[in-house]
């Protein structure tokens, strides 16, 4: 039961949309601006040494998949929508539901990479701008990160009067996350042509990023490293994501167009999918 909340959530979004009640953009505030850096905050004052390398992986992995992308087609958009994954409003809640509190952890670590690197993508690549460092460092998870390595020293009074509050905020991320994708998907028209396309660009990503694991499982292999084996349904979880609804935001502002809408959506759709199948075949054999 557990495993299905999340689509339950999707679910309450798209009647929701469907009603055209005015609380997306309310919603995305308290999700993006207080319930995940609050996680945040709490992940990185207790184990920051475990989320370190995760953080350094992920920004590495996505600037190296933006050049190779970027070098294919010169088109930013279409890299970013390639390798800047929806971590924080679908991943987030699908992980920790379905793999628990340490996926979930592991997850987080990659949505502050994430979150670095496709800002600052965005910042150069669609508007052409100089590097702005101070952009970068007034971003809520970069934010979240330096207000969490602060309370290291203090990580334990943190544990035991900050843990209702962490409660609360794993509840809200998973149901506000979840709700603000089903009405958006709710809001979103498609040609029968945009879903054809679309979902094979979502398989041929999959099969790209796939690979990428297995390499790296095969290199942790022969390394005698258990990282990675221990954390394999995780990075295919991650491989299965559609490009993160942000993307949306940055091309609106800093382009005045919306090409990326259609193809988020499509994606959005089709993963779901894919990842409530990927998740019934995980609570089965309990990986």
């Amino acid at each position: 039961m557990a495993t299905l909340l999340p689509f339950i959530y999707l679910l309450v979004g798209i009647l929701i949309g469907k009603r055209q009640l005015n609380v997306k953009t309310f919603s995305s505030l308290v999700l993006t601006k207080i319930v995940i850096p609050l996680i945040i905050i709490w992940n990185i004052s207790l184990h920051l040494e475990e989320m370190a390398w995760v953080i350094a992986l992920t920004m590495v992995s996505m600037l190296a998949i933006f050049a190779w992308r970027h070098w294919m087609g010169k088109d930013a958009i279409r890299s970013l929508c390639f390798c800047y994954l929806n971590i924080g409003w679908l991943g987030l809640p699908i992980a920790h539901t379905l793999l628990g509190d340490e996926a979930a952890r592991f997850v987080l670590a990659a949505y502050i990479g994430s979150s670095i690197v496709g800002n600052s993508i965005g910042a150069n690549y669609l508007k052409k701008e100089a590097f702005s460092i101070l952009k970068i460092l007034s971003s809520p998870p970069v934010i979240a990160l330096l207000i969490g390595c602060l309370l290291i020293p203090v990580g334990s009074d943190i544990e035991v009067y900050g843990y209702n509050v962490y409660v609360v905020s794993k509840f809200l991320m998973s149901f506000l996350g979840m709700m603000i994708l089903g009405i958006w998907l709710s809001e979103t028209s498609l040609k029968k042509s945009d879903v054809l396309a679309y979902t094979k660009s979502y398989a041929f990503r999959i099969v790209i990023l796939s690979t990428v694991v297995l390499v790296v499982f095969g290199i942790g292999q022969i390394s005698n490293s258990e990282i990675v084996h221990q954390q394999l349904p995780l990075l295919f979880l991650i491989c299965l994501l559609p490009p993160a609804a942000n993307i949306i935001v940055l091309e609106t502002s800093y382009l005045g167009t919306g090409t990326s809408a259609a193809r988020i959506s499509v994606e959005t759709m089709v993963s779901i999918v894919v990842i409530a199948a990927y998740g019934i075949v995980v609570h089965s054999l309990s990986l």
